[in-house]
């Protein structure tokens, strides 16, 4: 992979200021900065959803063998 030299990575950052401009090239670093952090809000809220479901579930789980275990118990006691 070909990686850039400082002075062609000057000539294409000159390039893209001439063509946008300044003003416009802060408004297009600023959305993509908020975009980028939008994005890692999403991820950890989608963690979080992920670890809230899995903690419900081991709680009916858990819920689910109690009762069968309390069934076992009150038919082998009657038997």
């Amino acid at each position: 992979m070909h990686s850039f030299s400082f002075g062609e990575l000057a000539l294409i950052f000159g390039i893209i200021i001439v063509l946008f401009g300044g003003s416009r090239l802060a408004s297009i670093g600023k959305s993509l900065g908020e975009g980028i952090s939008n994005f890692k809000k999403g991820l950890n809220q989608n963690e979080e959803q992920k670890n809230s479901l899995l903690k419900q579930q081991k709680t009916e789980a858990d819920h689910v063998v109690d009762v069968h275990v309390e069934q076992k118990e009150k038919d082998h006691t009657h038997t």
